[in-house]
């Protein structure tokens, strides 16, 4: 039975460094799903929420007149309708995030509506909990990250991920921790091939689960995949990509072992299946990239769980005194894993 989607609206979280764009719809029923897209690039020197202008842009003046009327049961339908009208854009980038937005609001309204787990629509259950880790702003300094990574500890979490390029700052980390928890390093495309050959060299005693997109630009696959050759540690990629052939292309070139792409990025659950089977095609860890407390991550749970080859689920982990200005809050851990969500929609405590 058609239900028509009757009401679209986009919020604007206006966090000053962690902004979220929200989307909201509601059918003919009654019904309401939330989803939720990118968060947009850093950018602290503007006006709280400016990062995610222009996907709400995109949502509010492009997409919205495409779903207004459409059958709020056909996700596929309508990720392929929205796909299609808005190609000449680019299907990358804004275009594709705009999409995930929807798209998971999509997702959460027929779990609703079917009054089960995202999980449950997506595919077989075959994990029931995951490992969690703590994934730290960028910091700068070696005193605060140490800190904030035994913080993190301390709050249960069994792996820290830093975004740092300093080798003594990822030595001091490991020091903190201890030998037990798993240390991950994003570099965040701040490096020279030279330059990140040798932080890999200097961090080989700290051992360390992987480090992340060490060049720019980050979509550079045969750079990558050289300088994933010469080194000891994992390489991981893939927050970057904004679409399944992106992916496709960084996992046949080889370039990586943790492929990490970014729900709100490559357009929404309705992709993520297929990304899921290309990792195990290419025998990869699958790590989704998040940066949010919001419907992104709960996305990323739900869709983990029905993936072979997920490994770890990525938690942002804020300084002390910071904290995210939407209403969802860390994941219950137990033992430092997240557990099977058993709640409706994109819920997951």
């Amino acid at each position: 039975m058609s239900t028509p989607i009757v009401s679209l609206r986009t919020e604007i979280v206006r966090d000053q460094n962690n902004p979220q764009l929200l989307v909201h719809l509601l059918d003919e029923d009654g019904l309401g799903g939330t989803g939720e897209t990118w968060w947009g690039t850093y950018q602290p020197q503007s006006e709280a929420g400016t990062p995610v202008g222009p996907i709400a842009t995109m949502i509010d003046l492009i997409l919205k007149p495409l779903c207004l009327g459409a059958n709020s049961a056909d996700t596929a339908g309508l990720r392929a309708r929205l796909h299609r009208a808005t190609y000449q854009y680019g299907p990358e980038g804004v275009t594709s995030a705009a999409i995930a937005g929807i798209d998971l609001a999509m997702w959460d309204l027929n779990a609703r509506r079917q009054d089960v787990p995202v999980a449950d629509l997506l595919g077989d259950r075959v994990h029931d909990r995951l490992p969690a880790y703590a994934s730290l702003h960028w910091l700068g300094d070696a005193h605060k990250a140490c800190q904030d990574a035994d913080r993190a500890v301390q709050s249960g979490f069994t792996g820290i991920k830093l975004h740092e390029a300093d080798a003594n700052t990822v030595l001091s980390v490991r020091q903190v921790i201890g030998p037990d928890i798993a240390l991950m390093v994003d570099i965040s495309g701040r490096l020279s091939d030279d330059e990140y050959r040798a932080l890999a060299h200097q961090v080989e005693p700290a051992n360390i689960a992987w480090l992340e997109e060490p060049i720019f630009p980050q979509q550079d696959h045969q750079r990558l995949a050289r300088l994933r050759a010469q080194q000891k540690q994992k390489m991981a990629a893939g927050e970057n990509e904004f679409g399944i052939e992106g992916c496709r292309r960084l996992l046949e070139a080889g370039a990586i072992d943790v492929f990490q792409p970014d729900i709100v990025k490559f357009g929404g659950l309705s992709a993520a299946r297929e990304l899921a089977g290309l990792a195990r095609e290419h025998d990869v860890w699958l790590c989704p990239h998040n940066f949010s407390l919001g419907p992104s991550l709960g996305a990323n749970i739900h869709w983990a769980m029905t993936a072979k080859a997920a490994t770890w689920i990525e938690v942002p982990f804020l300084s002390e005194g910071q904290s995210f200005s939407g209403r969802w809050t860390t994941p219950t851990l137990e033992d430092g894993m997240i557990q099977y969500p058993g709640k409706p929609g994109l819920d997951w405590d």
